[in-house]
């Protein structure tokens, strides 16, 4: 009886439905922030080698070949040269393709604090690819893998990954804005108009920060300092302070869950995710807070000659300046 030929499975092509059998797809694992960097960590250090399963295997495959090698002739022999250099290509892109994984989703890429909210779903399939609970499938030449929602190529879940990073592009243009209310700030002299020109300034985040740039980093990213929309908009609603966030007292009733008139913990989060999945309703809430970023920074910045002299027309005083109508402390920008 012919032995059977081993494949690597990271070079067997599977239907996906039947890659799991009963297990129904990838072994999911549990995942936090803290362990999803750790298992980035933990492949990056790493050292490729394959296991002994993997290694007799081969061995055993190699030793057929080498047989039907010397009995084959220069066409036969083309084909397992080919089938050498094929299985051995699958096995390295395999390992290499964990290591850049890691690689783009580690503490140094550009996918921020929180990946765990940032993948979503998609964190327990890379995080099980990175441990190799999950086993590159191919279909026809092109490898990727079984995700919780269909197969993947390897390009396509690179592409995946890069579009969660931090909107650095939106970051630049708001620092940039932030500094210039600084300027303009320390240049107002006693005596002239020292009003933060609130129109002309939501406008531009508007136009050229909310409306370009990708809404869930700025609502959920580290943005400018280490203020995050998402968490002091749950933080407002939770103390109550939500009218600094724009919200009213009716809006937040409306929003609430139970409609008992109390806001419980349970109830401030399911506003701000009933929020966070209203596209045209996040983007104004964005726009309030960025704008009231820039606001405080440029009344912070004022001279105490400037502070003293004027009568503050929005009714801003030395004292409530750094309570900043989103409650954000000192900016470190």
């Amino acid at each position: 009886m012919p032995e059977e030929e081993y494949i690597p499975q990271s070079q067997q092509s599977v239907a996906p439905i039947e890659a799991y059998g009963d297990r129904g797809g990838p072994q999911a694992v549990p995942t936090s922030n803290e362990d999803f960097f750790s298992a980035m960590d933990a492949e990056l250090n790493r050292e490729i080698k394959f296991d002994e399963e993997t290694m007799e295997g081969l061995t055993t495959k190699f030793t057929n070949m080498k047989d039907q090698y010397a009995e084959g002739d220069k066409a036969d022999q083309a084909l397992l040269e080919a089938d050498v250099v094929q299985t051995g290509g699958r096995m390295v892109k395999a390992e290499e393709f964990k290591k850049n994984l890691a690689s783009l989703c580690s503490t140094d890429s550009g996918i921020g604090h929180n990946p765990t909210e940032k993948f979503a779903e998609y964190t327990d399939d890379i995080v099980n690819i990175v441990n190799g609970n999950n086993e590159v499938l191919y279909d026809g030449n092109i490898p990727g893998y079984e995700l919780h929602d269909g197969w993947k190529s390897m390009d396509d879940i690179e592409e995946l990954v890069k579009t969660r990073y931090v909107d650095e592009t939106s970051s630049r243009i708001l620092s940039t804005y932030i500094q210039d209310q600084e300027l303009l700030a320390s240049e107002v002299q006693p005596g002239e108009d020292s009003t933060f020109n609130w129109q002309k300034n939501y406008n531009k985040v508007k136009n050229h920060i909310i409306e370009t740039g990708d809404i869930r980093s700025l609502a959920t990213d580290k943005i400018f300092g280490n203020r995050v929309f998402k968490d002091d908009l749950l933080s407002a609603i939770e103390m109550g302070t939500y009218k600094d966030m724009g919200l009213t007292e009716e809006q937040v009733h409306q929003m609430d869950p139970n409609q008992d008139g109390k806001i419980t913990t349970e109830d401030a989060a399911q506003i701000t995710s009933n929020i966070m999945q209203d596209e045209d309703m996040l983007k104004k809430y964005l726009v309030d807070y960025y704008t009231k970023a820039m606001e405080q920074n440029y009344y912070n910045n004022l001279s105490p000659a400037v502070r003293r002299a004027t009568q503050w027309k929005n009714q801003y005083t030395p004292q409530t300046i750094k309570a900043a109508p989103t409650n954000l402390p000192e900016l470190p920008i």
